[in-house]
């Protein structure tokens, strides 16, 4: 029988350090090299990368190619358009897949032409303690062909994400048939399963076969200065608008874009409340947009916590404390 060839795509970004790794989790794989491209899109790292990718890119092993910074969207786009493989895996550069993944991915998509998407629980691993977390999915998605565009409904009825990141792997033919904007950059993760799953059924394995790594280098670190933590916030408010500028533009299912758009206006009040400087014009305007405007069914607002989103700032410390120590009572009530 053919075995089909697949291909990984890397985008990075200043990760030499992690990157060796993640190649190396897709050379060992079981499915065996020769039946696999990596397709690395360097997005103007400033650090060694290109040094320690030597070896690999000189062998072949590789392919490598450079761009100057645009952004995670724009690179992990460029890779797409490179691939030739009948299957595409997303490997982010700090994180790995476990021997049989490739394997394991491709006998689910053989099984049905209709599976555009095929994904894991993550394993996430966190690098200050070494510890580790599986990502809940629930139990009725597993193991199991989900139609795409329900799939889609469920995840943003319910405020809840997963299928991205390194567990994302799509069918080629789908995937390069999509443009994806340059803007979308940080919630190119998001991104995907929204352009991707309209076009057919998803499938989600039961088990982790990669790994997250969780590190102070992650974009989502908090032990960050306030300058730093306004740039990316900055940035990922107007990835999350040229998401929202995709949907509309698109028509997609009304329900989506009405959530998305609560999920747009509730980010950006949210990085107003993390700097206190949500004011009392800020929690109108918020309240109107969202009442008066876009209209979300309250058992939406509930799962958004669009409420929460209201508290004047000078009571928000009072809350949290007040929330950390009832979860403490409750930790010590059993």
């Amino acid at each position: 029988m053919l075995v089909p060839k697949v291909s990984v795509i890397i985008p990075t970004y200043n990760y030499a350090r992690f990157i060796l790794e993640a190649i190396e989790s897709v050379i060992k794989q079981t499915y065996g090299i020769g039946n696999i491209e990596i397709i690395v899109v360097d997005d103007g790292s400033k650090d060694n990368t290109n040094d320690v990718l030597k070896e690999y890119i000189d062998s072949g092993i590789i392919q490598y190619h450079y761009q100057e910074n645009h952004g995670k969207a724009s690179a992990t786009y460029q890779a797409v358009q490179k691939c030739t493989g009948k299957y595409i895996f997303n490997l982010d550069a700090d994180d790995h897949f476990f021997p049989d993944k490739i394997q394991t991915y491709v006998n689910v998509f053989e099984l049905d032409e209709k599976i555009v998407h095929v994904a894991t629980p993550n394993r996430l691993l966190y690098e200050k303690d070494g510890s580790v977390e599986i990502e809940k999915i629930p139990l009725n998605l597993l193991e199991r062909t989900f139609d795409g565009s329900a799939l889609l409904q469920r995840l943003y009825n319910n405020n809840i994400f997963f299928g991205g990141g390194s567990t994302f792997a799509a069918r080629a033919k789908t995937l390069r048939s999509i443009t994806i904007p340059a803007g979308v950059d940080m919630f190119i993760d998001e991104f995907l399963l929204l352009a991707l799953l309209p076009f057919g059924n998803s499938y989600f394995i039961n088990r982790p076969l990669s790994t997250w790594r969780v590190h102070g280098g992650n974009f989502s670190n908090r032990n960050l200065s306030k300058e730093n933590m306004a740039k990316n916030q900055e940035r990922l408010l107007n990835s999350s608008a040229s998401v929202l500028d995709y949907l509309t533009q698109n028509s997609y299912d009304r329900d989506i874009i009405k959530i998305y758009r609560l999920l747009h206006a509730t980010r950006k009040i949210s990085f107003k409340e993390s700097y206190d400087h949500k004011n009392g014009a800020d929690i109108f305007n918020y309240a109107y947009g969202v009442f008066f405007k876009i209209k979300p069914r309250w058992s939406i607002i509930w799962k958004y916590n669009v409420m929460s989103r209201m508290v004047p700032s000078i009571f928000i410390p009072t809350m949290r404390k007040l929330k950390k120590l009832l979860f403490a009572n409750s930790r010590h009530s059993f």
